[in-house]
């Protein structure tokens, strides 16, 4: 028998690529099918990588997301999920570099 498993998280701030992979590795592990919602009543499977991707890219901060998980109960997996999709950590920016530094100037 099928299990519905589910959670309420709060997106604090933007997805870097990397957090999404690692979301996607989490994701993979789950046994069951992985759904998220959010306020425009979008619903992805999360199991391809391009359409959580793309999910992912549409979420502003401060959005409400809904977690769900059908199949076997794993709720280690449920609450890795929940902190992750809650990030707290603002998605780092690396600042450029220029290619010439001022020294290699004629």
């Amino acid at each position: 028998m099928n299990e519905i498993l589910s959670s309420n998280v709060v997106v604090h701030n933007r997805f870097s690529f990397r957090k999404m992979l690692e979301i996607y590795q989490i994701v993979k592990e789950v046994s069951g099918a992985v759904l998220l919602s959010s306020k425009q009543n979008v619903v992805v499977e999360a199991s391809s990588l391009s359409k959580l991707v793309s999910f992912l890219l549409t979420i502003d901060p401060e959005t409400n997301l809904k977690i769900m998980i059908v199949g076997s109960s794993d709720e280690v997996s449920l609450q890795k999920l929940s902190r992750m999709l809650s990030n707290d950590t603002p998605a780092k920016r690396s600042t450029p570099t220029p290619f010439i530094e001022s020294s290699d100037l004629y």
